[in-house]
């Protein structure tokens, strides 16, 4: 993707990074060129080098060398040249203090990050700081005393840290992910790993009050259903009212629109600066680091296009991570002021405080990857991008109710988050079919499995007519093992097989033959066709662009921002009654937003329904959104000959 003078991106504490390479490798440059009294190396990147790996071996921050050379967020190519800076950090006299040199693009907050200090710290150890930055300030950077605490066992306090012994090959990577807390963590109560790295044998810390519990926020493309509390709040949703749109021109207005992206950047590329498993030299392609990278690759290759077709946009890329001190102090900044979208934060506790401000300056935000959003209800300006749990039920039972005479089963494992799904989907489905076919009867039956076992899923089937299962356990002991006492079963009667969100924590340990024996129905929110042809196109241009294999979360990026770079173009930054007039081409979603009631947002209620069919292919059969999009009608299941 070329660089272009319409689309102006501001990068604000971002890195990247897209893989480990052995810096030995890697030769530093000796050309060396003065620009603008400031000195440079003057380095050509060759093939399998990396941002980070160069990093290393001129021992800078990648973050310097990213804010010196902006276009490499666009093209990180064999042949480039990239200049970095020549020492923008000194040490003092003084042991214990270093002198930090002020670069284009770094603010306080940066720098504290940085050396692991304070701001109050950094101001009492140089004047003048409160008037702001100037490039090539000299800022006196305190270092806090390291002593041998963490190796001294009389010095331990086990009632607030765990202790670590580095073990050989560990990464900051894999011990994150043991104790499941946050390499930025490890780093705050460790802080010599930032100077010295992991030693073999060496004792860290671990604070117990940073570990991340299990219910916390992940970041996730599938829905959570074991941990959602089924609600009614789906009785509230509406489509959107369409109302007159054709009042706003984009050619005569010819305006630039303003988009600011808040995503944790920085977080992915540091994450994975600390994984140590280096990539061949030879090979053309690296391993893609994290989601928001992803994501944001995926954005921008749809601002390209959209730049093409006309739009021009100012994008603001804000790295902001999980905390909400930071989404504070990005609004009283102004950071985001004259936003005409929002997209972003990722994780709802700082979410709020940015929904928040885009409510009261009228701006429209996205929610962009997580599925529950508890503000959405009482906001009118967020739009989530993920289909909940309730909306998924939703709309596979408002489907499936389409089809007479079916006989639905559903095997009740008598938990307490089955009984509330169970109670959701009998509401929805006798509703349904009573709409559908004025029954007031729909051909159900509930088999509680503790008291009647397996005979009474055998006894409740019937041979004339197709037999709908639906297993809302989230169990994978439990849910295996009926898939596997159902496969003979295949051989009597006619079975489809509904398939849960929940297990697709589990899915590797599910024979896929069973799933096609049974002619499972999956009911999901994002599914990618590689068959298709502009699927084919995006994954080419990508490729070229990156040199990687794009993720979901690359074509989430991709289709989110073609949808609402579209809307801003066809409508104006107030497009949200004229998205049912919208027709865009996305790659693994179908948007379809609902108002979720009078003063609440939008909500993508777009599913795809596949089906796991016979011939052992999985196959879309069709797309629900406020209505079935393709005529209704239903493979030829036969019964199956199990091998």
């Amino acid at each position: 993707m070329k660089t272009t003078t319409n689309i102006f991106i501001i990068i604000t504490l971002v890195t990247i990074s897209i893989t480990t390479y052995a810096q030995e490798q890697i030769k530093k440059s000796t050309k060396v060129e003065i620009i603008n009294n400031k000195k440079y190396y003057v380095h050509e990147i060759q093939k399998g080098e990396t941002l980070y790996a160069i990093s290393k071996v001129y021992n800078i921050d990648q973050n310097i060398i990213a804010f010196e050379n902006p276009e490499i967020f666009e093209n990180f190519k064999v042949g480039q040249k990239l200049y970095i800076p020549i020492n923008n950090e000194v040490t003092n006299n003084n042991q214990n203090n270093k002198i930090h040199i002020v670069i284009k693009g770094e603010t306080l907050y940066s720098i504290s990050k940085k050396y692991n200090v304070s701001i109050d710290d950094l101001n009492k150890n140089n004047t003048g700081l409160s008037n702001g930055l100037q490039i090539g300030q000299k800022i006196n950077i305190p270092q806090k005393s390291l002593s041998n605490v963490t190796n001294n066992t009389e010095n331990r306090d086990t009632s607030k840290y765990i202790y670590h012994k580095i073990e050989k090959s560990q990464t900051m990577y894999s011990i994150s992910k043991k104790y499941n807390v946050s390499i930025d963590a490890i780093y705050q109560y460790n802080p010599e790993l930032e100077k010295n790295g992991l030693k073999n044998g060496e004792i860290i810390k671990i604070s117990k009050n940073r570990i991340i519990k299990e219910n916390n926020e992940e970041i996730i493309l599938e829905t959570k259903s074991d941990s959602i509390k089924i609600s009614n709040t789906i009785e509230y949703i509406e489509p959107v009212k369409s109302i007159n749109c054709g009042n706003y021109n984009y050619t005569d207005k010819h305006e630039t629109f303003k988009v600011s992206l808040l995503l944790p950047i920085q977080s992915d590329a540091f994450t994975l600066e600390n994984e140590d498993e280096a990539s061949s030299a030879n090979s053309n392609f690296s391993p893609q680091p994290k989601p928001f990278l992803e994501y944001y690759e995926g954005f921008l290759l749809a601002l390209d296009s959209m730049k093409k077709d006309g739009l021009n946009v100012e994008l603001k890329l804000i790295d902001i991570k999980k905390d909400s001190a930071k989404a504070q102090e990005i609004i009283s900044k102004g950071e985001l002021n004259n936003s005409d979208l929002i997209i972003g934060p990722v994780y709802e506790q700082n979410f709020k405080l940015v929904a928040d401000y885009a409510l009261s300056k009228d701006i429209n935000i996205v929610f962009p990857i997580n599925s529950q959003n508890s503000e959405a209800i009482n906001n009118s300006r967020i739009f989530v991008i993920n289909s909940s749990f309730n909306n998924q039920m939703l709309q596979a039972t408002k489907y499936l109710a389409s089809f007479k005479d079916f006989n639905y089963i559903v095997i009740n494992n008598e938990t307490e988050p089955e009984k509330e799904i169970i109670t959701n989907y009998k509401s929805i489905l006798f509703k349904e079919y009573t709409k559908n076919f004025n029954s007031t009867q729909a051909p159900y039956k509930e088999i509680q499995y503790s008291q009647l076992g397996f005979g009474g899923v055998e006894n409740s089937l019937k041979k004339d007519t197709i037999n709908v299962i639906i297993i809302p356990s989230g169990n994978q002991i439990f849910v295996i093992n009926l898939l596997t006492k159902l496969q003979p079963l295949t051989k009597k009667f006619k079975i489809i097989l509904v398939g849960m969100p929940s297990w697709k924590k589990f899915d590797n340990n599910i024979e896929i033959e069973y799933l096609h024996n049974l002619n499972m129905y999956s009911f999901v929110p994002f599914y990618t066709d590689y068959t298709n042809l502009n699927v084919k196109s995006f994954i080419i241009d990508y490729r070229s662009n990156y040199k990687c294999e794009p993720s979901k979360f690359s074509f989430l990026g991709f289709d989110t921002g073609i949808y609402f770079l579209k809307a801003l173009k066809n409508y104006g930054n107030n497009f949200q009654d004229c998205l049912p007039n919208m027709d865009s081409q996305l790659l693994q979603s179908n948007f379809n937003f609902v108002k979720l009631g009078e003063k609440g947002g939008y909500e993508n209620n777009g599913i795809y329904i596949l089906h796991y069919n016979q011939d052992n292919d999985v196959k879309i059969v069709n797309v629900v959104t406020d209505k079935v999009k393709n005529p209704l009608n239903f493979p030829d299941i036969q019964v199956r000959k199990i091998k």
